[in-house]
């Protein structure tokens, strides 16, 4: 499998005719940093895996190399002052906030991985369906700053894009183990009702509290299915919804939840979607205890679900 060459240009997003079943974004900038830690390298070894044993309708292209709209997202959802510390390495403390050491390489990853999310987007607002980026380091991004290994919050620069194109209600699902409350700490200074935010955590790291519709769950394994099932009904209750991002998180599996809870939340995530235009993210999903294969194997379940035909 190879990254597919963009033939046609919309809206700033390069791609091919549309006639797969998903779309999903990476190219060589998501691993150009030298920080060597699992969410600046493992999109790499994903797509290595899929070069080696594709998965059927699936297909992989690279976000457009002009990061002109993506640069522009980014201005709009955090502040100008960190925006600049991440571009320039200062000041140090806010280039270093992501708890990467900076070098030139970490502003073009955080941009790479939020312009594949960008991508999806473009994707599936101009033709329907579902596409999605191997992208990871996004959602403890608050307006301000970094933290958590997350630089630019890549969730809401995808809400962000869909907004821009004319969507009216967007949905944030977040079922990474920690919370985003850097997600969060945006949503609620840059937007009202177009967007909620639905969390499932099995962390109290980068908490924050429900308010009106945006909801935050707590759970482990012995609930994990059930607090995903209300989740996921609280979230209809919140639509219909123009666009669904989803943050795909694995690292539940780091903290104790099976793989088979988390297989059943992938299959519950994708008949919840149906045929509302959707993207996904990567989000966590570590080597702590484990070997980056089996990392690898954990974010296919997201891949091989959202390839497989409804």
């Amino acid at each position: 499998m190879t990254t597919h060459k963009p033939q046609s240009q919309i809206k700033g997003v390069s791609m091919d005719a549309p006639t797969m079943v998903l779309p999903v974004f990476y190219n060589s900038d998501y691993v150009a940093c030298e920080e060597h830690f699992d969410t600046t390298r493992k999109a790499k070894d994903i797509y290595d895996s899929l070069k080696k044993n594709p998965i059927k309708g699936l297909r992989m292209f690279s976000p457009c190399k002009s990061r002109s709209i993506i640069k522009n997202i980014i201005s709009r959802i955090h502040d100008p002052e960190y925006v600049r510390a991440v571009e320039t390495g200062k000041p140090g403390h806010l280039a270093r906030s992501n708890g990467f050491t900076w070098d030139d390489g970490i502003p073009t990853m955080a941009y790479a991985h939020c312009a594949g999310m960008a991508a999806a987007v473009t994707y599936v607002l101009m033709n329907g369906g579902v596409a999605g980026s191997l992208s990871s380091g996004m959602h403890h991004a608050s307006y301000s700053g970094g933290t958590g290994y997350c630089t630019f919050n890549g969730c809401v620069a995808a809400i962000q894009r869909a907004l821009d194109m004319g969507a009216k209600r967007v949905l944030l699902l977040d079922f990474d183990a920690h919370s985003g409350g850097g997600s969060m700490d945006i949503i609620n200074r840059l937007y009202k009702k177009e967007v909620v935010h639905i969390d499932v955590t099995v962390s109290p790291f980068d908490w924050w509290q429900s308010n009106g519709e945006h909801k935050i769950y707590r759970a482990d394994e012995d609930n994990y299915v059930a607090i995903i099932r209300k989740a996921l009904n609280h979230a209809r209750a919140c639509g219909p919804f123009d666009c669904i991002v989803y943050n795909a998180g694995m690292d539940p599996i780091n903290c104790g939840v099976s793989i088979e809870s988390i297989r059943k939340r992938e299959r519950m995530v994708r008949d919840f979607i149906g045929d509302t235009p959707a993207v996904f993210g990567l989000a966590g999903g570590y080597t702590w205890g484990h070997e980056m294969g089996e990392v690898v194997d954990w974010h296919r379940m997201t891949l091989t679900e959202w390839a497989t035909p409804r």
